[in-house]
């Protein structure tokens, strides 16, 4: 799939997603009855054609992309957008949304556009949107921040939940990346900090929730290596060896004969 047709299957889901906002969001009443202004109040930064049916798409847009509602940047609650203030500029969510549109502006503007001079396939020029970073959350962040948060702040315990309870919630979406190799690569940083037990849990984990693999075994085997766990490292090359292409073979058979034959 070309990247002009992703953009144009990306935009066709949010229309799709904004479209089920207004007719399964339990304001389908209000949402008939309230018509977005023709002469939109204080707009700093989108264009002036925004306006009527166009400046409700744009606003559905950052709704789908943050998963939010209006009152997440506007003042107001409910389900009644006519009595909502859209004008003022309390909210500091508002504030911070006018200069992500500055940024998105400049990227897509002032640089990507810049790449079909240089680009020597004549690709269509990729552009950016709120749904490229934010991915339905409404701090875009990645899933190995915010499990790394949680083991700074509570241990890996809380972090083994929180990973729990998020892939319950989000898994077969865009949100995340609970595929194999997220908590691999992270187990393996934590490996090399020194945090055996965190990263030997989430390696663990990883192969609970996303099968063996040789890879897994190999970093598996490095930090329990590095922890001193000779009996456990053997088991995960070993494991890894036997799993592992014919040309990977000898990595692992490597790693083996460097293990100490016991612990001292």
């Amino acid at each position: 799939m070309s990247i002009q047709y992703r953009t144009i299957a990306l935009r066709a889901d949010i229309q799709f997603a904004a479209i089920l906002i207004l007719l399964t969001g339990a304001t389908s009443v209000y949402a008939q009855q309230f018509r977005w202004p023709e002469e939109p109040e204080n707009l700093k930064v989108l264009g002036q054609d925004v306006k009527g049916a166009k400046l409700g798409e744009v606003m559905r847009s950052f709704a789908t992309a943050l998963d939010v509602r209006c009152e997440h940047c506007h003042v107001g609650e409910g389900q009644d957008l006519g009595q909502f203030d859209f004008a003022s500029d309390e909210k500091a969510t508002k504030r911070k949304a006018r200069l992500m549109l500055k940024m998105v502006n400049a990227l897509n503007h002032e640089h990507l556009s810049k790449l079909a001079e240089i680009d020597e396939r004549n690709a269509p020029i990729l552009e950016v949107t709120c749904m490229t970073c934010h991915r339905k959350q409404q701090r875009p962040v990645m899933l190995q921040d915010i499990l790394a948060d949680s083991i700074e702040a509570d241990g890996i315990d809380a972090a083994e939940a929180e990973y729990r309870e998020l892939r319950e919630k989000y898994y077969g979406g865009f949100s995340f990346d609970f595929g194999p190799g997220t908590l691999t690569g992270m187990g393996e940083q934590l490996g090399k900090a020194g945090d055996f037990e965190s990263a030997i849990r989430l390696l663990n984990l990883e192969i609970e929730m996303n099968g063996e693999s040789a890879t897994i075994y190999f970093t598996l085997g490095g930090v329990q290596a590095s922890a001193d766990l000779v009996a456990e490292a053997r088991t995960s090359f070993t494991k890894g060896k036997e799993m592992a292409p014919d040309g990977w073979k000898p990595f692992f058979q490597q790693q083996l004969d460097q293990l100490p034959d016991t612990k001292d």
